[in-house]
């Protein structure tokens, strides 16, 4: 199996303005601010995930995993440059970033995760990750496995995916990074009138449980449109690392210990 491994060797310099959101919910402010590593961050021309995981890997005193939702006509990820002077907030690289692909927006939804995708989506009822789930229960699940392959875990999902014109029972879809851990972590995930956003996202945070030593990671969902497709396309599950190594030493963790159960505020 594979895994994505970030370059840290990019340089360029580069200037975005763009306008603060104003802060939305509890946590925003939190996650918004949170210092990053005192020192230049310069990657020049990055895919977006990688953009996401160089400035995630320069937070201190917490740590942001990212779910992103992207839609590519072509299959490939819009490529973005962060540049940062010293003494830079996660919003600075926030900002920097959004700035580089229009028609998205971002959402903070915890004091850890952060939603990417395109704007107006969350509120489109055909978006496949708004498919509603009546009940969602996972016992004793690898929370990384239901990242990549969601239609396994979530019956709602499988039946999108299923061609139209076929009777056979197997979705559609396409997992990217994968790995088989030899000590995956395992939870229960209890979820109850959420969506398949909701879930990934659930996934996500439970990732949180998993050693000093281990990195808790986000999700990605990419979807690229063919009007040839019974299915209207092809979609694309993975996995995206963001988190810092040192990810548990700072002030901000969950708090949240043993096997989570996960559901709606």
């Amino acid at each position: 199996m594979r895994t994505t491994v970030f370059s840290l060797f990019w340089v360029m310099t580069l200037v975005i303005p763009v306008q603060a959101q104003k802060p939305e919910n509890r946590y925003e402010q939190t996650v918004l601010s949170l210092p990053l590593f005192p020192a230049d961050i310069i990657r020049n021309h990055v895919p977006l995930t990688q953009g996401l995981g160089v400035l995630g890997a320069f937070v201190q005193d917490g740590y942001v995993l990212f779910g992103l939702e992207l839609y590519s006509k072509d299959g490939q990820e819009p490529t973005v440059t962060v540049n940062l002077p010293p003494d830079s907030h996660f919003e600075d690289g926030l900002r920097q970033i959004m700035g580089q692909i229009p028609g998205y927006e971002y959402e903070v939804i915890s004091e850890h995760m952060v939603n990417i995708y395109p704007a107006g989506a969350k509120k489109h009822r055909t978006d496949l990750l708004n498919t509603p789930v009546p009940r969602f229960d996972a016992v004793n699940v690898d929370p990384i496995q239901v990242l990549t392959r969601p239609a396994e875990f979530i019956p709602e999902l499988a039946t999108r995916l299923i061609p139209k014109t076929s009777a056979g029972p197997q979705p559609s879809g396409t997992v990217g990074d994968t790995f088989e851990d030899v000590n995956p972590l395992k939870v229960s995930l209890h979820l109850k009138d959420t969506t398949v956003r909701q879930i990934l996202n659930a996934a996500s945070e439970a990732t949180e449980q998993l050693p000093p030593n281990r990195q808790p990671v986000g999700w990605t969902y990419l979807f690229q449109p063919d009007p040839a497709s019974p299915i209207g396309g092809k979609h694309s599950w993975a996995f995206l690392f963001s988190a810092p190594r040192n990810w548990k030493q700072g002030p901000s963790k969950s708090g949240r210990l043993g096997t989570p159960v996960i559901g709606p505020a």
